[in-house]
């Protein structure tokens, strides 16, 4: 386990995504004033930071996860008989549990800075298990090919760090220039992100077709992973 034999343990799945999203606060809202487009209170920015750090970080940990998933459980997976596919589902609820205490956080949070849930919070479930799948599929599939070449596992951070900043998480899309905002609303996480920050910041719907590209993606990679998994799971066990 990542946090084993730290002091606080699982704290770290909270504290990481809240300090993270604390310093791009501070340094943005505070000291460079960065506002919403057409919004001047500076809360609402952290506000909106703060939901997007919420999709980001459960799209991050489940695709991690998946990464990680038949390297990490190499013993597990040689035993006979054992049933593979409990690992994908132990994964995606150890990630849901986890974005789950990190949602009463950030809840808290934006409490704080006058934003309560209003009705529409009761689509935020549906979004966290879309964005569980999208994050999961994605990475079981990048999971298997981690396995035969173990550069996967080294690229796909570094790919991460990268989509995150394609994603409407620190800025808004409006503030962008035309071309750059095509690149990131084409972006199928970003969909995801406006999505949460619709709900918990503008108390509104999300805009459904925003979803769709995730949706899709989910869809295709959980097959492929289906297909890839019966093609080389007897590879998998003599390599790992």
């Amino acid at each position: 386990m990542r946090f084993s034999r730290s002091s606080i343990g699982g704290l770290w799945v909270l504290l990481q995504p809240l300090a993270q999203a604390a310093i791009f606060a501070f340094v943005l809202a505070i000291v460079l004033k960065a506002k919403l487009p057409g919004i001047d209170d500076t809360h609402a920015y952290a506000a909106y930071l703060l939901s997007g750090m919420l999709c980001w970080s459960l799209f991050m940990e489940s695709t991690t996860k998946g990464l990680g998933l038949f390297n990490d459980n190499a013993s597990l997976i040689k035993k006979v008989n054992f049933p593979l596919l409990t690992l994908p589902v132990i994964s995606a609820g150890i990630s849901l549990v986890n974005n789950t205490f990190l949602f009463l956080a950030t809840s808290l949070i934006l409490a704080l800075l006058g934003f309560f849930p209003g009705e529409v919070i009761l689509i935020l479930p549906l979004l966290m298990v879309l964005t569980l799948l999208f994050g999961l599929s994605v990475g079981l599939v990048l999971g298997i090919i981690n396995v035969f070449v173990r550069d996967i596992g080294v690229v796909v951070p570094i790919v991460l760090q990268f989509l995150f900043w394609l994603c409407p998480i620190v800025y808004s899309p409006e503030s962008l220039p035309a071309g750059f905002r095509e690149l990131v609303l084409h972006n199928p996480v970003s969909g995801l992100v406006q999505a949460y920050q619709n709900v918990l910041v503008f108390q509104r719907l999300p805009e459904w077709n925003w979803l769709l590209p995730a949706l899709i993606m989910a869809i295709v990679c959980l097959l492929l992973f289906r297909v890839l998994l019966r093609r080389t799971f007897a590879q998998m066990v003599d390599i790992l």
